[in-house]
């Protein structure tokens, strides 16, 4: 990961969380097209072993091939069927959403904060995104931590070289803003682009918007 140096302590790091925030989830098709293969068994403890599987993938403890092996043995698919089920997560892309990313792009440091994995991210920037919107991608399968898990906020903190001050964060998972908003982060709960877009611009312009801390 790329860090901008001699950073002024009166910048703005811009800090955005990606699926919800740039691209649309759709959690029913994912299930739909793992369940296709007709063996999964919805136990108590099936759905702990998942929970734990798929965690491990997230937290890069297993690797992609490891995950395909198990994923294929639990739903009854190949592993390229298992693939395309992953992808049909990601169902589009807001681009009102990438398009300001990268006008911001232009005055401040944009990156992004994500509980992720190989094969989701691998789509997102080989047909959805790009390589080139964020500055740095800070990603929990690479880094082994995850929001809202504290640890990973300061990391990027740290990394970045930067104050919790200068941070503006945006997330649309509740629980990870009361992360932010504990370390001191701008935080933006992030429900409607319009309203996300305009609460960034005011904190960028260092007037507080309403709704947020």
């Amino acid at each position: 990961m790329v860090v901008k140096p001699d950073r002024h302590s009166d910048d703005k790091l811009i800090v955005f969380d990606v699926g919800g925030v740039f691209i649309e989830l759709n959690i029913e098709r994912r299930r739909a097209a793992l369940e296709a293969g007709g063996l999964w068994s919805s136990t108590a403890q099936a759905t702990a072993d998942l929970l734990h599987l798929n965690m491990q993938f997230r937290l890069g403890q297993i690797s992609e091939d490891d995950y395909l092996a198990r994923a294929s043995e639990i739903y009854g698919l190949t592993a390229e069927q298992v693939v395309q089920a992953e992808t049909a997560l990601l169902e589009g892309v807001f681009t009102g959403m990438v398009d300001y990313a990268r006008t911001l792009k232009s005055s401040h440091r944009v990156v992004c904060l994500s509980n992720t994995q190989a094969i989701h991210w691998r789509y997102i920037i080989e047909t959805m995104l790009g390589a080139d919107l964020f500055d740095a991608c800070y990603l929990s399968h690479e880094m082994g931590m995850e929001k809202p898990g504290e640890e990973i906020y300061l990391a990027v903190q740290h990394r970045e070289h930067v104050s919790p001050e200068q941070i503006v964060f945006i997330d649309d998972t509740l629980e990870n803003i009361e992360t932010s908003r504990r370390l001191g982060w701008h935080s933006i709960h992030h429900l409607d682009a319009a309203k996300t877009i305009a609460a960034i611009d005011e904190a960028i312009a260092d007037t507080p918007p309403s709704g947020t801390s």
